[in-house]
């Protein structure tokens, strides 16, 4: 599948073909690259300060929020990253949207709008916890952070079940199938690892235990880097 890029004035039509398993990959590719690096810079330059957390035990992981909002230039990588790639996420939806409907019992488009709902959802989401920063607006970067994850996992779980159970079974190939397996395979790492997540970190901020919030950390960056 290719994207036609092309110049309709006048009469010669130029094109420029860009296949878009090469678009998703820089999509996908453009906010991990971010990621890392950020969290490495944070541990080389802001290391005593990202892990100086209530508790005053040591950790080896910064936090992610710190990590990605509350240093410099850290701050200024993240934001840019997720500002070049959020519109083509928001073109791939659009995609997707195409893909789904063409795929999809036409009784169950109502459950794909739903799913479609919560991506858009999501990439707001992620947008809002970029802009506003745990250190400068706490409670707006902890409603989008809630957001972000609830979002991604239910709209992770419609997209498993609609392709699984809902689609026009002529119509399915070997390669969409291996797509679904890979589908649910990821669902299944990230309802874990966030589950995890939550729990170690409820776990550092009552007992204070010594190397806990690190462990809540690389729970995180786990799927990111996997999926």
């Amino acid at each position: 599948m290719y994207l036609p890029l092309h110049n309709v004035s006048g009469k010669k039509r130029y094109f420029i073909r860009i296949r878009v398993s090469k678009l998703g990959f820089f999509t996908v590719s453009l906010p991990l690259v971010a990621f890392v690096t950020c969290v490495l810079m944070t541990m080389y330059k802001d290391f005593e300060k990202a892990n100086n957390t209530h508790c005053k035990v040591p950790n080896i992981f910064p936090s992610i929020s710190a990590s990605i909002g509350n240093y410099e230039p850290q701050n200024i990588i993240w934001k840019t990253a997720i500002y070049i790639h959020a519109p083509i996420r928001f073109f791939i939806i659009y995609l997707r949207w195409n893909y789904y409907k063409s795929v999809v019992r036409e009784n169950c488009i109502f459950v794909v709008k739903l799913a479609i709902l919560l991506n858009v959802i999501e990439n707001f989401a992620l947008l809002g916890l970029t802009h506003w920063t745990s250190s400068a607006n706490y409670p707006y970067h902890e409603v989008s952070f809630k957001t972000f994850i609830g979002t991604s996992i239910f709209y992770m779980l419609l997209i498993c079940i609609i392709l699984t159970r809902y689609r026009r079974r002529p119509n399915i190939t070997s390669l969409e199938m291996q797509s679904v397996k890979l589908k649910w395979r990821a669902f299944f790492v990230n309802i874990s690892s966030f589950t995890l997540a939550a729990y170690f970190f409820l776990r550092h901020n009552r007992l204070c235990e010594a190397y806990v919030y690190c462990v809540t950390i690389f729970i995180h960056l786990t799927p990111k880097l996997f999926n």
